[in-house]
């Protein structure tokens, strides 16, 4: 990214200086969600809605 900005700026920030200034901007490091090619949505939600609230009621 800094060798970027020097390209097309003409000034030249550190990794660091990089990350502050985007920062500044509004900018954040964006983590890709990874998932199983098998996960199966509806059987996640349909786990969230029935098993979950008894599990939480359960520990609390």
């Amino acid at each position: 990214m800094s060798d970027l900005i020097a390209t097309l700026f003409h000034i030249r920030y550190t990794p660091r200086g990089v990350s502050y200034l985007l920062h500044r901007m509004g900018w954040s490091p964006q983590v890709p969600v990874h998932r199983a090619v098998e996960r199966d949505e509806e059987v996640v939600w349909q786990w969230v809605a029935e098993q979950w609230p008894r599990i939480k009621s359960d520990g609390a």
